[in-house]
Order: structure tokens, then C-alpha cells, then sequence
């Protein structure tokens, strides 16, 4: 009864500090493998990244001029599209800093042919973007997912656009506009 306690109790005291050493913990040999995927050239990727700025309005949360002096907020999207005539499968989106580490990441998942989807943003992610928003950059993302010839990687430089959304001035043109006319009117 005592020894195979002893024993559960010996491999945890002497394997912990034997695993740590070697550098085998489950994060470590992610990267190791994540490490060995080939990179690909980013005019070959069939996948695009687009950062969308908006600047909301603080209390009703909607889109502001660009010259309005209401209080509001910067507000970002990230839109990734697959340009391919073919699924595109197990997505993971990494945002680097200047110096190339990982800021933050976030597994997509599936993009169907021709379509795109929008990324959740994290804090970490509006922080990285407004750091680089004097500089009218973006940092860069990593993209890696899985093709029919194994797994592939690319380095993109997003592009980045301003969303306009649904303007103040565009509520009041769509007013101002008359129906046109089809057919003249017999009176």
C-alpha cells in the first residue's frame, strides 16, 4: 500500500524539476513544432488581413466625422479573407509587436472559399494598434493554417482603412433624395 504512493510520490518530486529542466512542457514543444512550419511568401497566401479604425461616439456608439469634436473613441476590426477557390482550415491569427514577439493570438477556425470573417479583438490587440497609430502602421500578423500539403505560414503586413459606417450626413442625403421618376405622370 506504502510503496505505490511512494513511488506516485518520488516520479512527482523528481520528474517536475526533470521536466522543466529539459524544457518539455506542452508550451515549449508547441513552438518547437509551430517552428518547423514552413513559411510562405505573402503574394502566394490565399488569405488577406484588413484593419478596419472607427471613431464611436462615447455615449450613443455610433460613427463620428473624422473632423467631429464630440468625445469619443477608437474602436478596431480585423477582417480576415480567403481570396482561395478553396476551404481554408484551422486558422490561427498571431498580432507581433515592433520587436517580433506575440502579443496576442486567436484561433479562427474555418474560412469558406471566397468569404471572410472578423476576428474578435482583444485589449492587448487594441493596445498594439494604438501604439502604432501615430505612425499610420500596423504591426504585423502571423497567419497559420492547414492546406492540403501540411501546414503553412505567412508574415502579412495588414492594410489598414478607416469604417466609415453609417454617416450622419449620409442619413441626411438619403432624405434629401427625390424617387425617381419611371414613367411620366398623365394628368
Amino acid at each position: 500500500m506504502v510503496s505505490p504512493i511512494l513511488k506516485t510520490l518520488g516520479a512527482v518530486v523528481v520528474g517536475t524539476p526533470v521536466a522543466v529542466v529539459l524544457g518539455l512542457t506542452a508550451r515549449s514543444i508547441r513552438k518547437q513544432e509551430d517552428a518547423q512550419v514552413p513559411v510562405i511568401r505573402s503574394v502566394e497566401s490565399p488569405l488577406a488581413v484588413t484593419v478596419f479604425r472607427s471613431w464611436l461616439d462615447r455615449r450613443t456608439h455610433e460613427h463620428l466625422a473624422a473632423t467631429s469634436f464630440k468625445k469619443g473613441y477608437v474602436s478596431y476590426g480585423v477582417r480576415v479573407e480567403n481570396h482561395s477557390a478553396h476551404d481554408v482550415r484551422g486558422i490561427h491569427v498571431e498580432l507581433l509587436d515592433t520587436a517580433g514577439d506575440v502579443v496576442s493570438s486567436v484561433r479562427v477556425g474555418e474560412i469558406d472559399a471566397h468569404a471572410s470573417t472578423v476576428v474578435p479583438v482583444k485589449r492587448a490587440w487594441t493596445n498594439a494598434f494604438e501604439a502604432h497609430r501615430a505612425a499610420e502602421s500596423v504591426p504585423p500578423v502571423v497567419l497559420t493554417w492547414r492546406s492540403a500539403s501540411g501546414r503553412r505560414r505567412v508574415v502579412l503586413a495588414p492594410s489598414l482603412r478607416r469604417d466609415l459606417g453609417v454617416t450622419p450626413s449620409s442619413i441626411r442625403q438619403g432624405r434629401r433624395e427625390r424617387p425617381t421618376v419611371d414613367s411620366p405622370v398623365m394628368s
